[in-house]
């Protein structure tokens, strides 16, 4: 196969394509931020009774938040998939998600790393702060079902492409 069929076939010129590549990658990293940020990344963070009581409801709340983060980030993955394999356009809905989603991940990461004191500004909101990215990743989440719903190929589709499936 000639290297300009290999590009016709992997169609490398689709910005789609490196953004999906870069979603996978953020996918794996964030998952490991999930788990630094819910069980904290050393044995004395992972003692909720030295936090105070408002420490301990940003915490329970935080963890719901990192949890909703990665099924979002999943969706969004297979959106973006799917709109790649099928050659579709993307719809509102998946535009808006994916910003939602995209949004409450960008601030998780820069909380979760406290970058620019924005860990210690969430200790200090309470948790009002996570609640109100909760309810944002909520939403995005829902958004980007709807339109997964939207796209998705007839499952006798799936199966024809996916030998391997049945």
């Amino acid at each position: 196969m000639s290297r300009d069929a290999v590009r016709d076939v992997l169609r490398l010129d689709d910005g789609r394509l490196w953004l999906l590549v870069l979603l996978c990658v953020a996918l794996v990293f964030t998952i490991q931020s999930v788990e630094s940020s819910t069980e904290g990344a050393w044995p004395h963070h992972r003692r909720p009774a030295r936090l105070g009581p408002g420490g301990r409801a940003v915490q329970g709340v935080w963890s719901v938040v990192g949890l909703l983060l990665l099924p979002g980030l999943l969706v969004g993955v297979l959106n973006l998939a799917i709109l790649i394999w099928q050659d579709l356009a993307s719809t509102r809905t998946l535009a808006l998600g994916a910003l939602l989603v995209g949004l409450v991940w960008l601030l998780f990461v820069a909380v979760s790393a406290n970058l620019i004191g924005l860990g210690r500004l969430m200790a200090q909101v309470g948790p009002v702060g996570p609640a109100a990215l909760l309810a944002i990743l909520i939403v995005g989440d829902i958004l980007l079902i709807v339109a997964l719903l939207e796209i998705s190929p007839p499952l006798s589709e799936i199966r024809d492409a996916v030998p391997f499936i049945s």
